[in-house]
């Protein structure tokens, strides 16, 4: 059986010709594919932990600045819950009471249990077997960090209020700089008024005749 043949080269060697030279631009844009992919789902892991590890200190710089990845990292319809879960979550930040400490409070609750969800979706989606409850309660942070974050709130909230105009700047004056010599003469002559009106003795007095 004769083999047909192209510009004198038989379909078989040409087809080897390509596999030889199509093999390794092939094999390198398949190591690229593969290794965009895992550098892609590193970023998402690293925007996790950050945000697993500030769970319970959302003001702190690493957490906002996770907060802000997800949109970029996790992008796709197999991340469509996590994205959904992340857009609630900002729209819940955007909705802070801040006339109101009794609905602050239940705001506060609630941006727990919101980041909670989105954490849960992110651990889903990446491969982690994470319960929400585990998300909500596990995280620690200690008591100063609580009390430094709750003080640098109510400054921030009460230097505003004094610009605004909306509070007045309370100050006490507790005593005024003097002259030490000027203190002592005031003094002395506290002292004599004091004297003098105590013995009932009149003030002198002198009368200068003026110059006509």
């Amino acid at each position: 059986m004769t083999e047909t043949t192209f510009v004198g080269i038989t379909i078989s060697n040409l087809v080897m010709i390509i596999a030889v030279i199509a093999g390794p631009i092939l094999a390198v844009q398949i190591q690229k594919y593969i290794e965009g992919k895992r550098e892609a789902k590193e970023r998402k892991i690293h925007v996790f932990k950050d945000l697993m590890a500030t769970r319970a200190s959302t003001l702190a710089y690493q957490h906002v600045v996770a907060i802000n990845l997800v949109g970029l990292e996790f992008q796709g319809k197999e991340f469509s819950k996590v994205v959904n879960a992340w857009k609630t979550y900002l729209d819940h930040l955007g909705s802070y009471p801040n006339d109101d400490e009794s609905m602050a409070k239940i705001w506060g609750e609630k941006r727990n249990d919101q980041l909670s969800d989105l954490l849960y979706e992110m651990g889903i989606s990446l491969g982690f077997e994470f319960d929400k409850v585990h998300i909500k309660k596990a995280g620690y942070v200690p008591k100063a960090y609580t009390d430094r974050e709750q003080e640098q709130d109510f400054i921030r909230r009460a230097v505003a209020d004094v610009f605004l105009g909306k509070r007045e700047l309370p100050m006490k004056v507790t005593s005024f700089p003097m002259d030490q010599s000027a203190v002592d003469a005031q003094k002395q002559l506290q002292k004599a008024i004091t004297e003098h009106y105590a013995s009932g003795k009149p003030f002198p007095v002198q009368i200068v005749e003026g110059k006509a």
